[in-house]
């Protein structure tokens, strides 16, 4: 199974051979400076809690407040540093400088 895949330990993977797997960029941390020294700051996507989640963590079918978001333009990203977050085109964070980025697992 997991032979294909040399990033993922056999005793934690659940892929097969042939196989679709797809992943959503959430975080991209960038650094402005030099190796001796510098700043990081990351772009973060925020997302508006899923109904389904929620329903899900809380075994309740209705949950107090909850607005359904609007596809995804409930998506949003922002650029965070020591002392500001600002909300940024999706653009800037994908034309960032990136340090580390990070992914998570949709499918």
């Amino acid at each position: 199974c997991c032979q294909a895949f040399a990033f993922c330990p056999s005793n934690t993977c659940n892929v097969s051979v042939g196989d679709k797997v797809l992943y959503g960029l959430y975080g991209v941390v960038e650094h402005s400076g030099s190796m001796r020294g510098g700043h990081y700051t990351a772009y973060v996507k925020v997302r508006t809690p899923s109904r389904k989640l929620l329903e899900h963590i809380t075994g309740e079918k209705n949950v107090p407040g909850l607005k359904e978001p609007d596809g995804e333009s409930a998506d949003q990203w922002v650029h965070v540093s020591d002392t500001y977050v600002q909300v940024v085109p999706e653009s800037r964070a994908l034309s960032a400088q990136a340090y580390l980025l990070f992914y998570e697992r949709i499918l």
